[in-house]
């Protein structure tokens, strides 16, 4: 049970983190719970921990207990634990742990008795697909994509039961509502993709993906063909973001993306550098958003409509373990001098863009 993920485990405590966070984790058993936290460092008995929240939170606590109890209980002396935050830095006593110990164990007994649940702390998790299958296998609908629970309810008030409703081929007689949830059903249950509407891909297209940093896009990832072209906005920012808009303005070609984060980010450099408008404005135009054209028009058997998982079922291997969120903490411990870490976000965004490639190919052939 990895601490830096404490809300997510206080949610399911079988949560499993796709990501592991920098810094050196080491496990501990605390009251019978078996913990796993990290540290950034420690000199002379100060050690550092980094969260990546803006403020603190209470549920920090857990983390610097965790930290304390472990060096304790190797004999090691600690004079106090500093705790960054993006948007400062905290100095804890060995006395302010102890004046909240009580309730720190308190709450790590509460992480005991969770039941498996799904909820938004699945995104981030490693079992996700198993375990909402498993719900599904139970007789819970609502793991599918778009078929929520007042919709369960509506087929209930019309004594229609889903499972039947597909067995039947009955989901065309329906209010159209219910058709993309239930052929969504239908693909799990059957592990087959169905067309809804039939819809024109795009032929000649560059993809693109978006890596963002709190407000700031650093990162404009584009693949032609199979030529991954990268633009690093972390320097130089107006200048690079010229070289970016007169690449894709002599290409003149389609740009696929996957949702309207990466279409946003274009625009967002629009509004900053109004010279750069016009050019922007006529690339902005001829877009594509393939998470919209899934959404409306396919259903697959995946228990979510997110990049990963559809590419991950049309057979994409991905070469690292990050996510949008993972971005974050590798972009700050780049900006701390780790070279590394921005290398990793560059193999992420190249397999964002290869894998919405792969997903377009795949959706070709069907």
């Amino acid at each position: 049970m990895d601490l830096l993920y404490y809300e997510n485990f206080k949610s399911c405590s079988y949560f499993v983190p796709t990501y592991k966070r920098q810094g050196t984790y080491f496990k501990i058993n605390l009251n019978g719970l078996n913990v796993e936290a990290n540290f950034e460092s420690i000199n002379n008995g100060v050690v550092k921990i980094i969260r990546m929240g803006n403020n603190f939170k209470k549920s920090y606590w857990l983390h610097i207990y965790t930290v304390y109890r472990y060096f304790k209980d190797k004999g090691e002396h600690i004079k106090r634990i500093v705790l960054e935050t993006s948007n400062g830095s905290y100095e804890i006593n060995v006395s302010d742990i102890l004046l909240r110990e009580k309730w720190i164990k308190k709450e790590l007994n509460k992480l005991k008795s969770t039941k498996k649940v799904h909820g938004p702390h699945c995104k981030f998790c490693k079992i996700k697909n198993q375990c909402h299958l498993q719900f599904l296998r139970e007789g819970d609908y609502s793991v599918v994509p778009n078929l929520s629970k007042p919709m369960i309810e509506d087929l209930k008030n019309m004594n229609l039961e889903p499972l039947t409703v597909i067995k039947t081929n009955q989901i065309e007689k329906l209010d159209k509502r219910f058709k993309k949830p239930l052929y969504n059903l239908k693909s799990l249950i059957e592990n087959q993709v169905y067309v809804i509407n039939k819809n024109s891909l795009p032929q000649d297209y560059i993809v693109f993906d978006v890596e963002t940093y709190l407000n700031k896009d650093f990162l404009f990832g584009f693949l032609e063909n199979e030529t991954y072209v990268p633009f690093f906005l972390g320097k130089n920012e107006y200048k690079n973001a010229e070289k970016m808009v007169d690449f894709l303005y002599e290409k003149d070609k389609v740009l696929l993306h996957y949702d309207k984060n990466d279409l946003t980010a274009l625009k967002k450099l629009s509004s900053k550098y109004p010279m750069l408008r016009d050019k922007l404005n006529k690339i902005s135009s001829k877009t594509c958003d393939l998470y919209e054209i899934i959404r409306k028009n396919y259903s697959l058997p995946v228990v979510s409509y997110s990049l990963k998982d559809i590419s991950k079922y049309f057979g994409f291997a991905w070469k690292t373990e990050l996510n949008g969120f993972a971005v974050i903490p590798e972009y700050k411990s780049y900006l701390n001098g780790n070279k590394n870490a921005l290398k990793n976000i560059f193999k992420y965004n190249e397999d964002d863009c290869r894998a919405t490639k792969l997903v377009l190919e795949s959706l070709k052939t069907i």
